[in-house]
């Protein structure tokens, strides 16, 4: 039985694509996301690129992640994650992107 060439995540060590930004980088430019935090017995992790990575964390809760967010299709559908999806897809791939902590209140 073959893999699929177009399947997450790619075979290919040197082509893989952040599933949020879509952009490609090598493996080694890209993080491990608990999709469910390990605090909270998460197991399932995903690929991403690392600017990604930091916005996830500083706008979600570890709270929110578990409850709302726990598939990378839920994470970007999030009211308050599009704005940065959008924004992020449009710029090429960078090594590093200034990320905040959000202003909104988390809980």
């Amino acid at each position: 039985m073959q893999a699929d060439e177009n399947a997450w995540p790619f075979n290919r060590q040197e082509d893989q694509r952040c599933p949020i930004c879509l952009h490609e980088y090598e493996r080694t430019q890209l993080t491990k996301h608990h999709l469910v935090p390990k605090s909270r017995k998460g197991k399932a992790t995903v690929l991403i690129c690392a600017a990604c990575h930091k916005q996830i964390h500083a706008i979600f809760s570890e709270k929110e992640l578990e409850a709302k967010y726990s598939t990378v299709e839920a994470l970007c559908d999030a009211e308050e994650f599009r704005p940065w999806v959008s924004w992020i897809r449009k710029r090429k791939p960078t090594k590093r992107l200034r990320v905040t902590q959000s202003g909104r209140r988390r809980r």
